[in-house]
């Protein structure tokens, strides 16, 4: 009885392979059948062409001894006898394979198992992969191709996918390998908190991004950043949207050249426009000055020489030749004044220094002791919120100089000086302000005069109106801002913004 129904099993997978044979005589794949012990029924045309090996050539032998490497079998083994046990998540696996001569194939190997007449059997379909496998090594040579190339280009290169994150960047964009792994498949938002920087220049980008995203058109601009060593570098950014068939963006392509020495230049540039544009300026200031201060002292002289020509008296002759020196001194003052005046224009690369103001102030409160003393003069000083400043030495010397001689020079008659100076910190910039109790300025009718050259506002013999103009002249080269507040018969508070201070 048992015997009988073995034999009818039997017959009735005979019967199911022959049905099966016609499902997979034009199958697409190559299709194998084996029972458990991994003995071959069946053997289908597609599986002739991947491996050689004819149907009745591998029928009643085992498979792994057919298409399996010596080296990989053990290991196929293992893996068919926890497919068995159901321990085998997915049925599908790629392994290297062997035709009839030996040479070798890649392949997709994927296992099915069916129960007829209770007998069980496997239904293996296989796919060759060496086609695939041959486009994407040309596709990976291709890429190291590529990038070996986009990586030697010095011009930083990026590569975003539709979300505008990284898929590619280059080493000239991060020179840092770690760096350039960590920032694929992430964006500028999540790249800048991990550096530890300010966010909003990837605000920016995502700004531009976002307009080639919607619009389809390339986007220029320009981005600054601080370098290690705290210099501030410039690149001129352009994105690149690539369309699919669709029409659709596929990626963007970024490209960033550091334009940081063009900026320089074309700040230079600026600057020398800038200084041509003032020397028209600086003519007028010649001429008035010439016309002004120069041409007393050279009456005075051509006056002097007349009269020592005419006369005849020895002891008169050394009297005006006396008359001469305060003359010629008043001369080069004012000369050399004016000289200073117009190179401190020309000087545009001038380097600034951290200064202390206590050290500047005593260094230039030396050539006025005495004058200090005759008129009893307080100077108070007031440095505890800024105690130092980031400018030239010798313009600050230079304005100090000027402020104290102004406040000294124009006191009141009816009281001493008390001159107070004192800094105070205006976010990035630092506030100066020296105040007196002189003669003080009637604003109303002088403001457009104040800062001017050879304008004097009060009789005093030494009065040239260089100190004001000075002062200026050395805030301005500088890119500062001075202002002034003045009460005639009250005093005068001069305020000096230096920027850029921390």
């Amino acid at each position: 009885m048992e015997k009988s129904q073995n034999i009818n099993n039997k017959q009735g997978l005979n019967e199911t392979l022959v049905q099966l044979k016609c499902i997979f005589e034009n199958a697409i794949h190559a299709i194998i059948v084996i029972n458990p012990d991994g003995v071959i029924l069946y053997w289908n045309p597609k599986a002739r062409v991947i491996f050689d090996w004819t149907e009745e050539e591998t029928f009643g032998k085992k498979i792994h001894e057919i298409i399996i490497p010596e080296a990989g079998r053990n290991e196929h083994l293992s893996w068919m006898e926890q497919f068995n046990e159901g321990k085998v998540v997915n049925n599908t696996h790629e392994i290297s394979a062997l035709r009839k001569n030996n040479t070798d194939v890649n392949i997709a190997l994927g296992i099915s198992l069916s129960t007829i007449n209770g007998e069980r059997f496997y239904i293996c379909y296989i796919s060759d992969l060496t086609d695939r496998k041959l486009i994407s090594s040309r596709l990976d040579k291709q890429k190291e191709f590529y990038e070996n190339i986009l990586n030697k280009i010095p011009t930083d290169i990026a590569v975003f996918d539709k979300e505008h994150r990284y898929l590619f960047v280059n080493p000239g964009a991060i020179k840092d390998e770690e760096l350039r792994k960590y920032i694929i498949g992430k964006d500028d938002f999540e790249y800048a908190a991990y550096r530890k920087r300010d966010t909003s220049l990837a605000q920016v980008r995502r700004e531009q991004f976002l307009e080639v995203k919607k619009s389809g058109r390339e986007m220029r601009w320009e981005d600054s950043l601080k370098s290690p060593e705290g210099n501030t570098i410039t690149h001129l950014r352009r994105l690149f949207p690539v369309l699919d068939e669709k029409g659709e963006l596929s990626m963007v392509i970024g490209f960033g050249i550091d334009i940081t020495e063009r900026k320089l230049l074309e700040e230079k540039q600026a600057l020398y426009v800038e200084q041509l544009s003032l020397q028209n300026v600086q003519l007028v200031d010649f001429c008035n000055i010439v016309s002004h201060n120069l041409r007393a002292p050279l009456v005075n002289m051509s006056m002097l020489v007349t009269f020592i020509e005419e006369s005849t008296d020895e002891q008169e002759r050394k009297f005006l030749i006396s008359k001469f020196k305060p003359v010629i001194e008043n001369l080069h003052t004012t000369f050399n004044e004016l000289v200073e005046s117009i190179q401190i224009k020309q000087d545009i690369e001038i380097q600034s220094e951290n200064i202390n103001l206590e050290m500047c102030l005593n260094r230039t409160l030396e050539p006025f002791e005495a004058e200090i003393s005759r008129s009893g003069a307080v100077i108070e000083r007031k440095f505890n919120e800024a105690p130092e400043i980031l400018f030239p030495p010798k313009y600050l010397f230079s304005i100090f100089h000027n402020l104290i001689s102004n406040s000294l020079k124009y006191k009141s008659p009816q009281r001493k000086p008390h001159i107070i100076i004192e800094t105070k910190k205006a976010n990035n910039n630092i506030i100066l302000s020296v105040s007196d109790n002189g003669l003080g300025i009637d604003l109303v009718k002088h403001k457009d005069n104040f800062f001017k050259i050879g304008k004097v506002f009060h009789r005093n013999p030494n009065a040239k109106g260089f100190g004001l103009y000075m002062t200026k002249t050395h805030v301005d080269a500088m890119d500062g801002k001075i202002w002034a507040e003045s009460t005639p018969d009250k005093g005068t508070t001069i305020f000096i913004e230096f920027k850029n201070q921390y």
